[in-house]
């Protein structure tokens, strides 16, 4: 594979960034989880990885994102179902073909103060829009420019037209920034101690520890639920879970499997599982001269894996199997695709055997090591046909960067969620895009959806994608997740199939 690959629409590449330091005690800090006359106390949630940044331009990791919702506001957001609905702007309409225009709250102002305008929205999306080096620029790109009308109205002109643009505007990567205090301070120093318009402002950062949020009085929708939330970097899953279960947090997220039911008979914790956008897959190239460049050898990796021995096993029974990307809820999803999986080992040997591999075959594959246990158990399946995987485990800060350069084996091992709930996440396949397998029939589906505004032509167009993908195993799908949560009974909280910690939206139980 080797090739280089410019960075495109993405959510974030892995479940998250692993923090290799421990645990700050939340009891240590002056505000504790315990109610207080002006709230509700502190809400600490315990992830296994720190946010890598403040920028929400420059982000494409979903643990990152999951604090930055707290504290910038987009033009517009998803609710728990998935569906948009209005943040910043009230009301939206088109103009034309390329052009959009939004009439915006009147009644916003940032944390320091300053009131949110038309003038902030123009400078934060023509930021990411025309600055090639931010991550999230590709998801951008489309815009061309963004017109003040007056202090509350703004129109939106892109390039050509973008059935996406409302996906686009409200994804965490579309947060709003004070031009005025961004301009006078300067990148760097913004960052250091960010101002948004969300519910809860910035009070520290201290990395591999803890990042500490205070609740906003001015916040434009009323005064937020918490007092401080926290959000604790908590790398080892033991120290997770048994800060959990003695009431150190509130939430751990991604508790292994083995302590869920551990959990769920402690007084006074619950397991929470709800569906995410993550799907862990396994991309084949078929660029000329890698194994995996025979169709015979990518159906054999297809039908050698036991989909749901993997979900039983090591999941216990949270993941459903499926043979797309594009799960329910997501724009474009195919049903006949879900809550399914071809699994036949005997015609995989068949396969191998009229393809001249008798004596079995060798692939070499690159795993986030995040997904560790997964792809040990996919590579004895694959060696009971004759396949053998040579598996590189990969750090995932690293497996991020070398994904993006082109570094990665014949078969790439990922987990990839999907934050705008569109089936043009299967962008990455285009040739610019970051996997490894290339199609001119998809590639030409992929660009002519890009630009469809009728959406039920465009829904068919990225399920003829999806068959083709398949069919052919551009990408062999194993399951979407669920994600796994302990929560205190203490509060009220459903995940959002989106990962995104929207704290104002979590409360104390009845």
């Amino acid at each position: 594979m080797k090739k280089p690959v410019s960075f495109i629409t993405i959510s974030a590449v892995s479940l998250a960034l692993l923090a290799s330091c421990g645990f700050e005690d939340p009891d240590a800090n002056e505000t504790t989880n315990d109610d207080t006359a002006s709230g509700n106390g502190q809400l600490t949630i315990a992830n296994p990885a720190d946010i890598t940044t403040f920028d929400p331009h420059n982000n494409s990791v979903i643990t990152t994102s999951a604090v930055l919702v707290n504290v910038y506001s987009k033009l517009l957001k998803r609710d728990e179902a998935g569906e948009i609905i209005p943040e910043l702007a009230e009301s939206w309409d088109t103009i034309d073909d390329v052009t959009w225009e939004f009439q915006l709250r009147d009644d916003v102002t940032f944390h320091n103060g300053d009131p949110f305008t038309a003038e902030d929205v123009k400078f934060s999306l023509e930021r990411v829009a025309n600055d090639t080096t931010l991550q999230q620029y590709a998801t951008f790109s489309q815009i061309e420019n963004v017109d003040v009308v007056d202090d509350h109205t703004i129109q939106i002109t892109t390039a050509e037209p973008d059935p996406q643009l409302l996906s686009r505007l409200s994804t965490p990567a579309a947060s709003m920034l004070p031009k005025d205090y961004f301009e006078e301070v300067g990148a760097d120093e913004f960052f250091k101690a960010p101002v948004g318009t969300g519910p809860f402002q910035f009070e520290s950062w201290q990395q591999d520890e803890a990042v500490v949020l205070s609740k906003y009085e001015g916040y434009f929708e009323g005064e937020p639920n918490w007092e401080t939330v926290r959000f604790s970097v908590v790398p080892e899953d033991s120290t997770r879970v048994s800060e959990l279960l003695t009431g150190g947090v509130d939430i751990a997220f991604n508790i292994p499997t083995a302590d869920m039911e551990r959990i769920d008979n402690n007084d006074g914790t619950h397991m929470a599982l709800e569906p995410i956008q993550r799907v862990i897959q396994i991309w084949l190239s078929n660029e000329e001269g890698e194994t995996t460049a025979d169709p015979a050898v990518r159906e054999a990796i297809d039908l050698a894996i036991d989909n749901q021995v993997i979900i039983d096993e090591i999941l216990q029974g949270s993941a459903t199997a499926t043979r797309t990307h594009i799960t329910p809820g997501n724009f474009g999803a195919d049903p006949s695709l879900y809550d399914t999986y071809e699994y036949d080992p005997e015609r995989a040997k068949e396969i191998l055997a009229d393809a001249g591999y008798e004596d079995g075959v060798t692939i070499n594959m690159s795993v986030n090591n995040y997904y560790t246990e997964m792809a040990e158990v996919v590579g004895g399946m694959l060696a009971d046909v004759g396949i053998t995987a040579n598996i590189e485990l990969i750090e995932q800060s690293q497996f991020a960067n070398r994904l993006f350069n082109g570094e990665l084996e014949e078969a790439i091992f990922v987990g990839w969620g999907n934050d705008m709930f569109d089936a043009s996440v299967l962008d990455f396949f285009k040739k610019e895009g970051v996997a490894p397998y290339t199609n001119p029939e998809i590639e030409q589906l992929l660009e002519d959806a890009a630009y469809n505004m009728d959406e039920e032509e465009r829904a068919d167009q990225y399920q003829q994608v999806q068959q083709q993908l398949a069919e052919d195993r551009g990408a062999v799908y194993l399951f979407q997740l669920q994600g796994r949560y302990g929560v205190s009974d203490r509060l009220d909280y459903k995940p959002r199939l989106d990962e995104l910690y929207y704290a104002n939206e979590i409360k104390l139980a009845e």
